[in-house]
C-alpha cells in the first residue's frame, strides 16, 4: 500500500528542488521523484530538455528529456510498483502519464497544474489501465503548488513560448501568470537562478515581493 499523501512532505520538498535545480540550468524546470510503501525516495529526476548531458540511464537534450521519465526509467523490470508513488512538481503530461502506467507504480501525484499540456484528468480507458490501476492526484492547495506554477509560467515567458501556450496559463491561472509576467518577478527569479541560490532563498524573495 502506498503511503498518505500526508506522509510525502520530504518528498514534495524534494522535488520543487529538483525544479528550481533545472531552472538555474536553464531548463525545463519540473522535478520527480518516486517514493517507496514507506515514503522513502527511491529515484529522482528533472527536466533536461535543454542540457547537453545527463546521469547514466537518464535523458538530456531531447524533447523527451522529462523529469518524470528520468525519475521512473531508474526502476527496475524484475517487479511491479503498485506499492510505490511518483510525485512530480508539474501536471504530467501524456508521454509521462503513460510512462506512470508502464512502470506500474500505484500513484501519480503533482503539484502544480498545467492547463496547456497537463493530464491529470485523462482516463485511458484500455485494458492496461484498467488492470494497472493508477491514482490520480493534484494540484497541491498551498505554497507548494502555486510555486511550482510559477515557476514553469516564467520559464515559459522567458523562453518565450507560443502566445497559446501562455494564452492557456492565463485562462485557468491568471493570478499565477501575471505575477510570473511582471518584470519584478521575472528580475527576481533571473538573478536568483543567475546566482544558482537555494530555493529557500527564492522562496523569501517571492514572499516578500507579494507583501509589497
Amino acid at each position: 500500500m502506498v503511503v498518505p499523501v500526508a506522509g510525502w512532505d520530504h518528498a514534495w520538498e524534494r522535488t520543487l528542488d529538483l525544479a528550481w535545480d533545472a531552472f538555474c540550468a536553464g531548463t525545463t524546470p519540473v522535478g520527480a521523484v518516486v517514493i517507496d510503501a514507506a515514503g522513502a525516495i527511491v529515484a529522482e529526476g528533472r527536466g533536461r530538455r535543454y542540457e547537453p548531458a545527463a546521469p547514466p540511464g537518464q535523458l538530456a537534450g531531447t524533447h523527451v528529456a522529462h523529469a518524470e521519465l528520468n525519475a521512473l526509467a531508474q526502476l527496475g523490470a524484475d517487479r511491479h510498483y503498485e506499492d510505490h508513488a511518483l510525485l512530480t512538481t508539474l501536471e504530467p503530461c501524456g508521454m509521462c502519464h503513460g510512462a506512470a502506467i508502464q512502470a506500474s507504480v500505484g500513484v501519480l501525484a503533482y503539484a502544480g497544474a498545467d492547463p496547456y499540456a497537463g493530464t491529470g484528468h485523462l482516463d485511458f480507458g484500455i485494458p492496461q489501465t484498467r488492470n494497472r490501476p493508477l491514482r490520480v492526484t493534484g494540484p497541491l492547495p498551498g505554497e507548494r503548488g502555486r510555486l511550482a506554477e510559477l515557476l514553469h509560467i516564467v520559464f515559459l515567458v522567458q523562453r518565450p513560448a507560443g502566445p497559446h501556450v501562455l494564452a492557456a496559463q492565463q485562462a485557468a491561472l491568471p493570478t499565477q501568470t501575471a505575477q510570473a509576467a511582471a518584470p519584478e518577478t521575472l528580475s527576481l527569479v533571473t538573478d536568483l537562478a543567475a546566482a544558482h541560490a537555494p530555493l529557500a532563498a527564492l522562496r523569501s524573495a517571492l514572499r516578500a515581493a507579494l507583501t509589497q
